[in-house]
């Protein structure tokens, strides 16, 4: 019995360090950077303008390389119009050039695996032009979402279950006859693909030493 623990608590031992508590727990993603045609201006300024990039405040410029409003921890509590020239949402006018279902690819540093989505849009019901979007494409599969003409403010919708692996995915926001699209913020659940570096190393080695193990316990 005293041999038969021995050996169970070696194994664990072992065991816990060819993967280690925690490395497969879902938790948030860092984008660490996100590809996609710049918003525009109308009341106030829509653009992305906090991109590092010499086109951030130039509608419809072609944006790659860097973060913005989009991922920066900050989810838009009241509608575009009540901020001002500075708002934090990205807006898309679907009359300007590259303005029409804007997409937008989320790159991260390794391979991770997405399990849900959160996308912030706002909804006015018209006015100003703004509306929910009629559907967001995420990595390829189309996600509708209903009109909601009872709600006029900023809305979250998580779309989960996607167990989606790769180390980048296309986003895509398709706008529902209106001329405006606003997106706050948009957020990635999911978990690390990458093996903890020196874990593959110690696999064989471990699995070798338990069979020693067992052989000089029984």
């Amino acid at each position: 019995m005293i041999r038969t623990k021995l050996f169970l608590a070696l194994a664990a031992a072992i065991l816990i360090t060819i993967c280690p508590v925690g490395a497969v727990q879902a938790a948030q993603l860092t984008v660490s950077s996100y590809d996609m045609y710049n918003g525009g201006t109308g009341s106030y300024n829509y653009r992305d303008f906090t991109y590092p990039s010499a086109n951030a405040d130039v509608t419809g410029a072609y944006l790659s390389g860097g973060t913005g409003k989009l991922t920066d921890g900050v989810s838009p509590a009241s509608s575009w119009y009540q901020y001002g020239w500075y708002t934090p949402w990205v807006g898309w006018d679907s009359d300007q050039s590259n303005g029409a279902n804007p997409k937008i690819t989320f790159n991260f540093d390794n391979t991770v695996n997405i399990s849900s989505v959160t996308v912030w849009v706002d909804n006015t019901i018209g006015y100003g032009g703004v509306y929910l979007p009629s559907s967001v494409s995420i990595g390829g599969v189309n996600y509708v979402i209903a009109p909601d003409n009872s709600n006029p403010n900023p809305r979250a919708y998580t779309f989960s279950g996607l167990n989606i692996t790769g180390d980048s995915v296309d986003v895509q926001f398709f706008q529902s006859g209106y001329q405006w699209l606003m997106v706050g913020e948009v957020t990635f659940n999911g978990a690390s693909a990458v093996p903890i570096p020196g874990t593959l190393f110690l696999f064989s080695p471990g699995l070798a030493g338990l069979a020693i193990l067992r052989k000089r316990f029984k």
